[in-house]
């Protein structure tokens, strides 16, 4: 029975033609507002007032105004269909939610959040695997058995790759609570485990790797001509500068004021919902008008648009073989934080460079041993003693109270 202090919170019960319904109201003036009449199923004031109860108090009211919202009078008889009113001792509410119908709108929501594709898919293999190891069908009857059971089920994954497939459900537990398809948080705890070392370029290897990418042109990997190599000379350089992924100076917005170029990542678009903006100078905007262009030019003759974009990781790899260096691509961000973090010595900084919503994920790069650094990146090195001596250093972008080291181009550029 409701507490009184969710009292207040109860719905009407409304009789109509000796059966008994709930009224449910949602929305604003500025949201709109809606409201649906559900069914209670029952003749009986007793029982219909105790069902009333549970729709008022629990998520059950959340899922049929969800219903409604997407489906409308079906969706609210879909959820009517999923409910087993029965008799216990009184009167009993059980929801026969599926776990992999959840599954399938939890897709939904990542595809409208505008996530990655291969991000996606990796999210779903795992919830999948989930489903199958533990063979749980209902929602509610999540715990942590489950879970257990789910983590020694694959003994012959390293930590690493365990751990990503347990982040992938803790995400889709959080993402079932927040809309109330839960009743109470489930924790997932990850299996203890000793971070790898970062990989990441010095200053050498970055012109080394540079040197075979100019050796290579024209690449295989697309129409390309000699004309073309400046420019991708010229995106690695951006890259390293900003710690930007691959896809980011592709599918965000370029904007330009009084204060020069910037590009407008929206979080949704990655793995976080975290707004950042990446300043530029004005050499980098030029650099990503570019190569936005000649992704127009490439996608006359092919089909893929990721695929294509894909094409500046493949020649960047190509161009890391014949170095012998060990890496992909994405240790170029990694090499972007690494010296960011060695230059300003701040978590929050770099946290807020990379996009990331907290500083769990940055702690990895703050163990790097300075010596190490410093060889590996002298002129950061003479920057910090310049610091030391109180001569002249870079200055980062102000923006209020903030000083954004989002950009090494920016920083130096500003000397």
């Amino acid at each position: 029975m409701p507490t009184k202090s969710n009292q207040k919170k109860l719905l009407p019960v409304i009789k109509l033609r000796n059966k008994y319904y709930t009224r449910i109201r949602w929305g604003s003036d500025n949201t709109g507002r809606g409201h649906v009449c559900f069914p209670l199923s029952t003749e009986t004031k007793s029982v219909a007032e105790h069902r009333r109860d549970i729709i008022s108090t629990t998520s059950l009211r959340s899922k049929i105004i969800r219903a409604y919202e997407d489906n409308g009078t079906d969706g609210v008889q879909r959820i009517k269909d999923e409910i087993d009113w029965c008799r216990k001792g009184g009167t009993l509410v059980e929801m026969a939610f599926k776990v992999t119908d959840a599954i399938e709108q939890y897709d939904e929501y990542l595809i409208s959040q505008r996530l990655n594709p291969k991000t996606i898919e990796i999210y779903m293999r795992s919830l999948n695997e989930f489903v199958c190891k533990t063979n749980v069908k209902y929602v509610d009857k999540i715990n942590q058995r489950h879970i257990t059971i789910f983590k020694k089920g694959m003994p012959e994954l390293s930590k690493h790759t365990v751990n990503s497939k347990l982040r992938a459900l803790q995400t889709f537990f959080n993402w079932m609570l927040d809309d109330g398809y839960l009743e109470n948080p489930i924790r997932v705890k990850k299996l203890p485990s000793i971070n790898p070392p970062i990989n990441f370029f010095s200053d050498k290897d970055f012109e080394k790797i540079l040197e075979n990418v100019k050796k290579g042109f024209p690449h295989a990997e697309a129409k390309m001509d000699d004309d073309d190599r400046e420019l991708f000379l010229n995106a690695y350089w951006l890259y390293w500068n900003t710690g930007m992924r691959l896809s980011e100076p592709f599918n965000n917005a370029l904007e330009m004021d009084e204060d020069g170029y910037r590009v407008k990542i929206i979080g949704s678009t990655t793995k976080n919902s975290y707004l950042r903006y990446v300043h530029l100078t004005d050499h980098q905007g030029l650099t990503v008008i570019q190569m936005n262009k000649w992704l127009e030019r490439q996608l006359k003759t092919r089909k893929s648009r990721y695929g294509t974009i894909k094409v500046f990781s493949k020649v960047f790899a190509k161009a890391l073989k014949k170095s012998n260096i060990k890496g992909k691509f994405h240790d170029l961000r990694k090499s972007f934080a690494t010296r960011l973090y060695f230059y300003t010595g701040e978590e929050f900084t770099l946290c807020h460079a990379l996009g990331h919503t907290d500083t769990s994920m940055t702690k990895q790069y703050t163990n790097v041993d300075k010596v190490i650094l410093g060889k590996a990146y002298p002129n950061i090195y003479a920057m910090k003693n310049a610091q030391i001596t109180g001569k002249k250093v870079p200055r980062a972008y102000n923006q209020g109270q903030t000083k954004l080291y989002s950009n090494f181009g920016f920083m130096w550029g500003s000397i």
